[in-house]
């Protein structure tokens, strides 16, 4: 199984992890990373800690708030040690939906840009 991380600053990770279970029921294998109050040193640990705990095989996506954000940079930087970690960037409902929904069909590189498609989609302008 591919795992998946929601790692934003403040609890917007959880908040949109609580938002996918009303829509989808129970979910597992997602873990919500607040990067509140944590150095870089303290998230990179997080989250080696949380992938080291998962049994991951398929890989890990972690999924971050805003592109070239402390977020974005830890997460790069641990792809570096550990080829089996994507990381996509604007996460929003739509694409932490479609992580859940469609992990058990793609591959770890695929599924990342399966949800970054999707997530694009999911923004768009009402115009009358």
């Amino acid at each position: 199984m591919i795992g998946g991380i929601v790692l934003t600053h403040g609890e917007i990770g959880a908040a949109l992890i609580e938002a996918a279970k009303m829509i989808l029921g129970e979910v597992d294998n997602v873990y919500s990373v607040s990067t509140t109050n944590l150095s870089l040193i303290d998230i990179n640990a997080r989250l080696k800690q949380i992938i080291s705990s998962e049994n991951w095989g398929d890989g890990t996506i972690i999924m971050v708030s805003l592109l070239g954000g402390s977020c974005w940079n830890s997460a790069v930087g641990l792809t570096r040690q550990r080829p089996k970690v994507e990381v996509v960037s604007g996460v929003n409902l739509t694409m932490l939906i479609s992580f859940l929904s469609k992990r058990e069909r793609f591959s770890l590189s695929e599924l990342a840009l399966v949800i970054k498609e999707d997530g694009i989609r999911g923004i768009d302008r009402f115009k009358i």
